[in-house]
């Protein structure tokens, strides 16, 4: 399966767990420069935001990271989905100003 096709399998997946999907432009930050998207809070409403520019692997990461903010064990996945999600680790919500991932985190590898 191929990088677009595992990209709309987990944007399905995520509109099935409720996650709001928006594609917005997203403006450079001085000190963030360009970003994808990400998951978010707002009001209440777990949202998804990603950038229609971003590219299908940008979309695959985006999007696993925000389906791992659900509970995930109670439902079926498919197996290259499972898979892929539990290669993930686990979110703790996000706190302004930090980036939680350790260093030694291994990117996300759909090509194989």
């Amino acid at each position: 399966m191929d990088a677009p096709q595992i990209a709309d399998l987990l944007e399905e997946l995520a509109e099935s767990l409720r996650l709001e999907i928006s594609y917005e432009p997203i403006r450079p930050d001085e000190e963030l420069g360009t970003r994808p998207g990400g998951f978010s809070l707002l009001k209440g409403r777990c949202l998804i935001i990603i950038n229609p520019h971003a590219s299908s692997k940008e979309k695959i990461r985006i999007l696993s990271e925000g389906i791992k903010h659900s509970d995930l064990d109670r439902i079926y996945i498919r197996p290259i989905l499972r898979e892929l999600l539990d290669a993930i680790p686990e979110h703790k919500p996000p706190v302004s100003g930090t980036d939680d991932r350790k260093s030694d985190e291994k990117p996300i590898d759909v090509e194989g």
